[in-house]
């Protein structure tokens, strides 16, 4: 990564509780607000406030998990004067409130939402995901971060979420509701380029009672990825623990 994105990238990670501007990455950079910008999208395939709002979610979801501090005094430390703004955005790029995400993380990673009053079966009410990632930067040991996300009432659902232990171990998101699903991946990788990570992503995908769907998820250089959930996607880009939920 070159020298004057790396300036910006660390001075984000130290100052994302402030209000950062285009101008304050610019003059982290020691260069033109719109020259950083451009540079900057090269080099991560991102923009500044996109890689901003990740490093931000990254620390609230910390302070979530592992502070008792209230959710107002978490917006607050993680740069957000209006709760109901924090709110409103934490919600949007991770499926559920801070409040939920709270209380889900106190029953485990593997907690998934039930259908309320049903007893059938889970086989019988959920579908599941199955595949591999492909890689050419040849990274076969790097973890790979995979979640899928619904296609319908983006904002409202909680993501299914698994982590692989390397790119060549398959994989599998179970409890998947009925619907139209899209499966995004996220990787580190290193010498392969300008990037810091490599992503893919596959479908939609028609999930149904039952159904168990195979899928092949080519991990590639950010700019060629498609996204259909901006934030999302940045986020996951940025900080690929998130997706290991």
């Amino acid at each position: 990564m070159r020298t004057e994105i790396e300036w910006v990238v660390q001075g984000i990670h130290e100052g994302f509780e402030g209000n950062l501007s285009i101008a304050d990455f610019g003059r982290m950079a020691r260069l033109s607000p719109c020259h950083m910008a451009r540079l900057f999208h090269q080099e991560t395939g991102l923009t500044p406030s996109g890689f901003l709002l990740a490093v931000r979610m990254e620390q609230a979801r910390r302070k979530l998990l592992k502070s008792e501090r209230s959710i107002a005094d978490i917006a607050d430390e993680v740069g957000y004067a209006s709760l109901g703004a924090f709110t409103s955005r934490f919600t949007k790029v991770t499926g559920v409130s801070p409040g939920k995400y709270r209380r889900l993380s106190s029953l485990g990673s593997g907690i998934v939402d039930m259908v309320t009053g049903t007893e059938a079966p889970t086989y019988f009410t959920y579908g599941s995901v199955t595949g591999r990632t492909l890689r050419s930067d040849g990274l076969t040991r790097e973890p790979v971060y995979i979640a899928a996300f619904p296609m319908s009432a983006v904002g409202r659902k909680a993501t299914r979420c698994c982590r692989s232990g390397n790119s060549t171990d398959p994989w599998n998101i179970a409890h998947i509701p009925s619907g139209s699903w899209l499966i995004e991946a996220v990787s580190r990788t290193v010498g392969g380029g300008r990037h810091d990570v490599v992503v893919g992503q596959a479908g939609p995908f028609r999930i149904t009672p039952g159904s168990v769907v195979n899928v092949d998820v080519v991990l590639s250089a950010p700019s060629k990825l498609r996204v259909i959930e901006p934030d999302r996607a940045q986020l996951g880009l940025a900080v690929p623990n998130l997706f290991n939920c």
